[in-house]
């Protein structure tokens, strides 16, 4: 596909990380504690696959008056903190994430290409998985949520910061994995390569077709059938 390909960048929710029982739950935790409705995996991939909720707090935010409540943006965020992380000794919705690229294909990934994480995540909570899994040092850059304030994917902001850092501002030669149309809107707004990734318990037709549809060069059924591609 790109036989010049020098950078590939990654996504990390969805696609380095089953968030599944993590960030999804977190989502439908605290808008249920706030509306005391129940919330369907369904109504938050619904969302996900409409444009400007790359942030999961302005997700949750928006279910919450879909249900026709309203609740201060910190009092969302700090329920949605407290189940995510945890608090006072108990343990947060992040120990039920699972990395899921093979460690020695990035590895061997690292030794071609510049690797790279932008991510929606708080940079904080982006390093967290990567120590876990012993990968953070294959990847010479990470844009975290608080690099992108206010222009978060669908800007293609993120993206450009990361090439910038990796002191290839005007690469095209660059390639981008992400699990959702935003993902897919950065990448071809940045002007490079766009690799659709299903996350996991999602095997979608109309999300695989929206992404082709928003200019995905590929979909892969997960991430490590990025060797197919590249």
């Amino acid at each position: 596909m790109a036989t010049k390909l020098k950078v590939i960048l990654f996504d990390i929710d969805g696609v380095l990380v089953d968030v599944s029982n993590s960030y999804r739950q977190a989502i439908a935790q605290t808008t249920e504690y706030f509306t005391k409705q129940k919330v369907l995996p369904s109504e938050i991939q619904e969302l996900k696959q409409q444009t400007g909720y790359n942030n999961d707090w302005d997700l949750t935010e928006a279910l919450i008056k879909n249900k026709g409540m309203e609740v201060s943006k910190q009092k969302i965020i700090d329920k949605f903190q407290e189940l995510y992380l945890g608090k006072s000794g108990n343990e947060g919705l992040i120990e039920n994430e699972t990395w899921l690229l093979d460690k020695k294909l990035i590895k061997d990934l690292s030794g071609k290409y510049f690797l790279g994480l932008v991510t929606g995540r708080p940079r904080e909570e982006a390093i967290i998985p990567l120590k876990k899994a012993g990968v953070k040092k294959y990847f010479k850059v990470l844009i975290g949520m608080e690099d992108c304030e206010g222009k978060g994917k669908p800007n293609p902001f993120g993206i450009k910061l990361a090439l910038k850092k990796l002191g290839l501002a005007d690469c095209v030669e660059a390639l981008y994995v992400g699990d959702a149309p935003d993902d897919i809107r950065a990448s071809k707004n940045a002007g490079i390569i766009a690799i659709g990734c299903m996350p996991p318990k999602n095997n979608s037709a109309e999300l695989r077709k929206l992404m082709l549809e928003l200019g995905a060069n590929k979909v892969i059924n997960q991430v490590n059938e990025i060797v197919k591609v590249i």
